[in-house]
């Protein structure tokens, strides 16, 4: 009697048409209760046990009759046992001679995985054949449980019929029914060509039928073919002053294990309908890894006089294996207002420009060689920059003891794509090998380094090369030697040991002055504020400047460690000091006369629920802020948080930005959360951008609606509402407006 059988063919159906990490993960409130009590009383002392070879089954009763001579009648507790399976039931009679056992009264089913009751069951182990009557089932130990009135069992086919079945993650009471539920005229499970097979498929929610199919087929060791949930909301783009409304229809199509495809229809009111479609790969052959996420969306837009407007986009990454890896970041759209008439990519819907990116690299010890195409796609009022078309470049690191050598070396075509610019476009090839001396203890670290700086550019004949020559060579060498003390001192605060260290560093930097100002500027700017470009060897980012210097950096850390040695706070102060007056400006020969650079200040928290950083920049002479950067995130046990970031540049000039953005999420009940976020410019009293975001997430299903005011470039707002709909163990719980708040502030 093959009741082992029941477990492979009933299992699949919960096990991989439902997403059981979302169950698993619920609180113990959630769980539906055991169909079966987990501790059920041991039977008692048997009085009778019957062997039924050839079989290992054992069958145990109060009683035991023999009413003819091949049949037997067990009655009261009795129990079939076999390796990992115990059936009890009121009675059960065995027929030796036909091979068959009939089960009635309460009939219950225990393996490890699964619980089933039953009004009557009946095996015939010479058919292979058996059958269930109005049955309950539960999967362990996700708990999902499901009814049907017959299961019918064929192990010589290994199919399995379930008739009038439904199936459900959520708890149910005689007073409760479960929030959703999915029932089934039919469902026939073939083990053997893993296909699940139903037929009048319902999905029922809070008991009114949401979703029916006459038809479904998918498969049983896999991820399922069909419907995702959709999402529906309201947009208003740059080019419109009403708001229009959309519902995304998506439908997962399951091609392979590592393949997929999703397909969504998106209708919206007046621009008609989108088709918008994801294509996925992941793949291993021994070494080589590749990961592919293709994105396609097409559009008959009839608000653009029938318009076809479409985008493609690739992101993928390889590992070829033996060093050698690529990667490329790709989109194409048919104009630049797509993404911000078209609810896909929302994140693009405001930004003028997006990084695009084709990149392969090759790396060994000490050796990193990389060809790159880097430029972006440009959308509406985008700025013009460079691109570079090719990027060829090889880092070369090595330490022999105290003595460290290092090369880098990169040649890079800078082109601009629009054909009506008419700035200077050239071949660069910069060289900078370098040697050091690092010595490093517990107390103390010295650095001493010398870099030799050969630059070359190959000006093109655009009409546009306003730099005097069609070629430039530089050569810029630089001495720089960086020294710094640790000292220590232990103390124990409300019980806790503490360590505090006081870190004094200093910097001397030499760098020549060359007269660069005839040099183009392609991809070099001042650095932004950070407290540890005090010990940088250049002032400017990029190759096209190379500042000179006769300085002197100081600076002053402490920092706050525990017993583990990890840090719980740290501060900062340092300063630059000029020997020499400087010279060498982005544009054009400005000499700095200041003696002393601005003052740096840096502090951070990390205790806790608490983080904390910010890195001021104050006026040497006025003592006035210039530059700021703070970031905050605070994060309790309850489920909530708050995270702020405000940015100061150039404070006093012309040039001011200032912005602060403020996100918090918090849960306020047991099924409630509540977010908001805002980003606002001081600097011109305006508000950016504003989310609110409410969530309702019971155990069973969630919803969440996210409005949203995002200012558009012609001084009008785009005001959206998305609704999210959640079905847990039918969907993957998403809390979409937690993930863009996190995504936003980075932490």
């Amino acid at each position: 009697m093959k009741l082992k059988y029941l477990l492979s063919v009933i299992l699949p159906l919960s096990l991989y048409s439902l997403n059981l990490s979302a169950v698993q993960a619920a609180s113990q409130r959630c769980q539906p209760s055991l169909i079966i009590p987990a501790h059920s009383p041991a039977p008692a002392a048997s009085k009778t046990e019957q062997t039924t070879p050839p079989s290992k089954q054992t069958i145990e009763s109060d009683s035991l009759n023999q009413p003819s001579k091949a049949t037997y009648l067990f009655e009261g507790n009795a129990i079939l046992k076999q390796p990992g399976l115990v059936v009890s039931s009121d009675q059960i009679t065995f027929d030796k001679t036909q091979q068959t056992a009939q089960f009635s009264g309460d009939v219950e089913l225990r393996q490890d995985k699964l619980l089933i009751q039953a009004d009557h069951a009946q095996l015939n182990q010479a058919l292979q054949t058996t059958q269930l009557e109005k049955t309950r089932y539960q999967i362990l130990p996700s708990r999902i449980h499901g009814r049907a009135k017959v299961v019918d069992i064929d192990d010589t086919s290994h199919q399995t019929i379930l008739t009038d079945a439904s199936l459900t993650a959520c708890k149910e009471t005689p007073a409760h029914a479960p929030d959703w539920k999915l029932s089934f005229e039919t469902l026939k499970i073939d083990n053997a060509a893993q296909r699940a097979i139903g037929h009048n498929t319902v999905l029922r929610f809070k008991r009114v039928p949401i979703f029916y199919t006459p038809y479904f087929d998918y498969p049983l060791n896999d991820r399922a073919t069909g419907l995702l949930f959709p999402k529906t909301g309201s947009y208003k783009s740059i080019t419109q002053t009403k708001s229009l409304q959309y519902i995304a229809l998506p439908y997962f199509f399951n091609i392979a294990s590592n393949i997929d495809d999703t397909l969504t229809l998106i209708p919206m009111t007046q621009r008609g309908l989108a088709l918008d479609n994801e294509f996925r790969y992941l793949g291993q052959n021994g070494r080589i890894n590749h990961r592919t996420s293709l994105k396609t969306t097409v559009l008959q837009d009839t608000l653009e006089a029938d318009q076809t407007r479409w985008r493609a986009s690739i992101n993928a990454q390889q590992n070829w294996g033996g060093g050698f890896s690529s990667d490329i970041i790709w989109h194409e759209v048919s104009d630049e207002n797509f993404f911000a008439d078209i609810p896909v990519e929302t994140h693009l819907q405001t930004v003028t420009q997006t990084a695009r990116r084709l990149a392969v690299n090759y790396r060994q010890e000490g050796l990193h060689a990389y060809a790159r195409l880097m430029d972006t796609l440009r959308l509406r009022n985008a700025p013009l920059n460079y691109e570079k078309w090719p990027e060829l470049g090889i880092n070369y690191t090595h330490q022999s003891e105290n003595l460290g050598y290092s090369l880098h070396a990169d040649a890079t075509e800078f082109i601009l794509p629009d054909v009506t610019h008419t700035k200077p476009e050239a071949l660069r090839v910069h060289l900078s090998p370098q040697v050091s001396y690092n010595t490093r203890n517990s107390y103390s670290h010295v650095t001493a380094q010398m870099i030799a700086n050969q630059t070359q550019y190959q000006m093109h004949d655009n009409g546009y090369n306003t730099t005097g020559s069609n070629s430039h060579t530089r050569f810029i060498p630089q001495f720089a030697v960086r020294a710094g003390l640790i000292f220590e001192r232990n103390f124990a605060f409300s019980g806790q040991d503490y360590t505090q260290t006081l870190e004094p560093e200093i910097q001397y930097l030499y760098t020549p002055y060359e007269d660069q100002s005839n040099l183009p500027l392609f991809d070099t700017a001042n650095r932004s504020l950070a407290f540890s470009n005090l010990f940088a060897l250049n002032r400017f980012t990029g190759s096209d400047r190379i500042g000179d210097a006769n300085q002197v950096s100081t600076a002053l850390t402490t920092k706050l460690l525990d017993a583990k040695g990890r840090q719980l706070a740290q501060a900062g102060i340092g300063q630059i000091h000029y020997l020499d007056d400087r010279r060498v400006a982005l544009t054009g020969t400005s000499l700095q006369t200041d003696t002393a650079s601005d003052i740096f200040i840096t502090a951070g928290i990390n205790y806790s629920s608490l983080y904390f950083s910010t890195t001021v920049q104050m006026a040497q002479k006025t003592g006035l802020l210039t530059n700021a950067n703070s970031r905050l995130k605070y994060e309790t046990k309850q489920h909530s948080n708050v995270m702020l970031t405000h940015t100061l540049q150039n404070n006093g000039t012309l040039s001011e930005i200032e912005t602060l953005s403020l996100g918090a999420y918090t849960q306020i009940h047991n099924d409630w959360q509540v977010g908001a976020y805002s980003n606002y410019d001081i600097r011109n009293q305006q508000v950016r951008e504003t989310r609110f975001g409410l969530r309702y997430d019971s155990c069973c299903w969630a919803t969440e609606i996210v409005a949203e005011q995002t200012q558009l470039e012609n001084g009008l707002y785009n005001d959206s509402i998305k609704i999210q709909f959640e079905l847990k163990g039918i969907s993957t719980p998403d809390n979409a407006f937690k993930k863009d708040l996190n995504r936003r502030f980075n932490f």
